[in-house]
């Protein structure tokens, strides 16, 4: 080998060994730049939602616990014919020296019509002047009477005469005196009205001790009532105030109409403590008359329910937009304000933490849950327009809004049967029973909460106090 063969092999040598110290220099170099480099990628994570308040209490609607208490006139004209003496008047006339006797000649009869109480009284009056004294003379008195009540639980009644039924002769004589019957008779009319007022008002009294029942009612109403022992289901009443309505009179019986105007509500579970117990308020009059009863259904709806039932439809899930892909790798639900709150973590074109608000609808004719308006939260929103608006306009927000919903049809369906099978027929204290028909299914308030919604339904019917 020539000299120059030598020196061109001693070169390539050379040069190859010089590649492989710059190769094992640069290696170490390049993958610390890519180390570097991919360091530097770090995961989007938004800013969570600011904290809002929560309104905390459901609205309530109140209930009518319907007290009927009546009694029949012929139980009225019993005790009147009791209470009723048989000498009513004895006294002076309008005409002086002239004496009148009025006693009471048969059975009182009352029949109630019109919200009127008619009282027919038959009598005999016998007149005397001097020595001289004329037979007595049979009549029949007749009374109309209104009752009504005052503010402190006692039944009045207003006597008015409304004539006689009997034909008077026009005159008759007594001694010298020729005189008028019939204006004889009037004109005496007055002290008897004033005893039979107070008599009635007495007796219906007696007969609807008003005050001692509603008492009865108002304080066993601050109770819980266990409704059905195989649900553990409880009747939580809060009473306000005692209504009382007009009086009525109708087809020979005479009913009065007093409500407790209360809360009343459906709780499944351990019994509701008893509050302390509340005196019986003043009377208020009322002029018309709300029968309606309505039990409160609370159902709560927990997120850890909703997001069981709607990992399987979301987690692991592939989903593309405009040539990009992400994969929801975890996802929670908690309440803000009156919002739900959609907290995503995502995996592929976008790796990062995101938010999303979400409106709670109930759908009272379906009793399904849902939500609506579901959108990005200002916080996201303004981070993913910097870095990936495509992710805005995905498809993730609908899919969201179509897996988030659940039927409660079942579970409503269920409280409103145990309220209306139990109520049925209700003890409350010894010889006092509450019914219920309970008819229709009502929405009426559905809130936001940290761990659940809630939701609130009633059932709404009439209901009466029954003593036996």
């Amino acid at each position: 080998m020539g000299f120059i063969e030598k020196s061109v092999k001693y070169r390539k040598g050379a040069y190859m060994v010089s590649r492989k110290r710059v190769l094992s220099l640069v290696a170490p170099l390049l993958l610390a730049l890519t180390l570097s480099s991919c360091a530097g990628v770090k995961p989007l994570t938004a800013e969570r939602p600011r904290d809002e308040a929560f309104r905390t209490v459901l609205k309530k609607e109140t209930s009518t616990l319907n007290i009927p208490i009546e009694a029949s006139t012929d139980e009225l004209a019993k005790v009147l014919n009791q209470a009723v003496r048989k000498e009513l008047y004895k006294g002076s006339t309008k005409t002086r020296g002239l004496t009148a006797k009025v006693m009471r000649n048969g059975p009182i009869v009352v029949s109630a019509a019109d919200n009127y109480l008619y009282v027919t009284l038959p009598i005999s009056m016998s007149l005397s002047y001097g020595i001289f004294e004329i037979p007595a003379i049979p009549l029949t008195l007749k009374f109309k009477a209104t009752a009504g009540i005052t503010p402190d639980w006692r039944l009045h009644a207003e006597i008015y005469y409304q004539g006689l039924n009997d034909l008077l002769a026009e005159e008759v004589g007594i001694g010298p005196l020729s005189l008028k019957p019939r204006s004889i008779v009037e004109g005496i009319t007055q002290p008897v009205q004033r005893a039979l007022s107070d008599l009635i008002a007495q007796k219906i009294n007696d007969l609807i001790p008003l005050k001692a029942q509603v008492a009865k009612v108002w304080n066993m109403a601050q109770k819980p009532v266990l409704l059905d022992k195989n649900y553990n289901a409880w009747l939580k009443l809060t009473p306000r105030e005692v209504v009382l309505y007009p009086l009525s009179a109708q087809n020979n019986r005479v009913r009065l109409s007093v409500g407790i105007s209360t809360f009343a509500e459906l709780v499944v579970g351990p019994e509701p403590a008893a509050q302390p117990l509340l005196p019986l308020p003043n009377l208020r009059l009322a002029t018309t008359f709300d029968k309606t009863f309505r039990i409160a259904l609370n159902a709560d709806l927990f997120y850890k329910d909703l997001r069981a039932i709607a990992e399987p439809l979301l987690l692991n899930k592939h989903f593309d937009s405009d040539g990009k892909s992400i994969v929801i790798r975890n996802f929670d639900l908690y309440g803000n304000g009156d919002k739900i709150v959609v907290k995503l973590e995502t995996q592929g074109s976008l790796d990062g933490v995101f938010y999303l608000t979400a409106k709670p609808v109930y759908n009272p004719k379906t009793n399904i849950f849902s939500v609506e308006d579901v959108d990005f939260d200002m916080q996201t929103k303004s981070l993913l327009l910097t870095s990936a608006d495509w992710f805005l306009h995905g498809a993730v927000r609908g899919v969201i809004q179509d897996k988030l919903n659940v039927n409660m049809n079942r579970q409503l369906e269920q409280s409103r049967q145990v309220a209306g099978k139990a109520l049925a027929r209700v003890p409350l204290v010894e010889h006092v029973f509450l019914k219920g028909d309970i008819k229709d299914l009502k929405f009426n308030d559905a809130i936001v909460q940290q761990d659940r919604i809630s939701i609130q339904v009633y059932t709404e019917g009439e209901s009466a106090i029954i003593f036996q």
